[in-house]
């Protein structure tokens, strides 16, 4: 397979007004090859779940392969609560330590993903020892990364020393706008792309949810202001994560920053029109390109030291 992600997760989630959806597929890995399905059917998934998991739930997103390693440990499940403004609190239900030992990137990880094919991958990170150097070890290998941060509460600054250490070796990087500001401290958005840049990915796109995504491509210095697609709102669990497996094939399939950008703003707005990763139906995808088509003629170049 030619795109691929890491981790499952179940959800039960919490929405402000009281609801429940409980044992929904999720994670950052599902989402993001959710993200990635709309625009390739070249796509897996890759992670460790426990005996207890049933593997028909990925069923919905039709992919060419879920390879996972099943463990004695039990598959991650958190609770997911979400506040009216948009804030969402992670809640692991399992035990802390069988949670890191099941999401986090096995030792054989580069051999892992070749042997099954992958020749671009999006990672998250937490900032984790080691994660450097399993980046590096994976883009030795040949493949292209795409690195999306994830910087909790309570994470300082050795963790995002970690994850500035894994750029050079990464093509995209996509942080939100609070990882941008843990990582960088409260330098402007713009000048913070350019920097983060410099480091080494080609491609570094910040995330903003509903005000769109600003996008920097190092080689060009050109940046693209995206705004956000048109969506129905439902559940905006793993909006970034799809926004960003879209990013990462769109560069790859057309190598051209505007299209890339386009994919990534749709599989964004797509992963929030149900609760759960998208159904790929044939309807669907004819629903994505028509949504493309109309974005390529919203984007607009901005000068990369206009003020925020």
């Amino acid at each position: 397979m030619q795109y691929a992600s890491w981790s499952v997760i179940i959800d039960d989630i919490v929405f402000p007004d009281g609801r429940t959806s409980m044992g929904v597929l999720g994670g950052g890995g599902t989402h993001t090859v959710a993200g990635m399905r709309l625009w390739s059917d070249d796509v897996g998934i890759l992670g460790q779940v426990g005996r207890d998991f049933d593997e028909a739930i990925m069923a919905q997103i039709d992919l060419r392969m879920h390879a996972f390693r099943r463990t004695d440990r039990p598959t991650p499940r958190a609770w997911q609560l979400f506040e009216t403004d948009g804030h969402r609190t992670q809640i692991p239900r399992i035990a802390l330590d069988d949670w890191s030992a099941q999401l986090q990137w096995p030792d054989d990880f580069p051999a892992y993903l070749q042997a099954h094919g992958v020749q671009a991958v999006h990672l998250l990170t937490r900032g984790a020892p080691g994660d450097p150097e399993q980046i590096e070890r994976v883009a030795a290998a040949g493949l292209r990364i795409s690195l999306e941060p994830i910087i909790e509460e309570g994470m300082g600054r050795i963790e995002a020393d970690r994850v500035l250490a894994c750029l050079p070796y990464v093509e995209i990087f996509s942080p939100g706008v609070g990882e941008t500001q843990a990582l960088l401290g409260e330098l402007p958005l713009r000048q913070a792309l350019v920097e983060l840049a410099e480091r080494g990915p080609a491609v570094v796109a910040l995330r903003r949810g509903a005000a769109g995504s600003l996008i920097y491509q190092r080689e060009t210095r050109r940046m693209l202001c995206v705004p956000a697609a048109r969506a129905r709102v439902v559940d905006v669990t793993g909006a970034g994560n799809a926004y960003s497996g879209g990013l990462l094939v769109g560069w790859c399939q057309y190598d051209d920053l505007d299209k890339a950008a386009a994919c990534a703003a749709v599989s964004a707005a797509l992963a929030i029109e149900q609760i759960g990763p998208v159904t790929i139906t044939s309807e669907l995808l004819e629903d994505a390109r028509c949504r493309h088509a109309e974005l390529l003629n919203e984007l607009s170049e901005t000068d990369c030291r206009d003020e925020d």
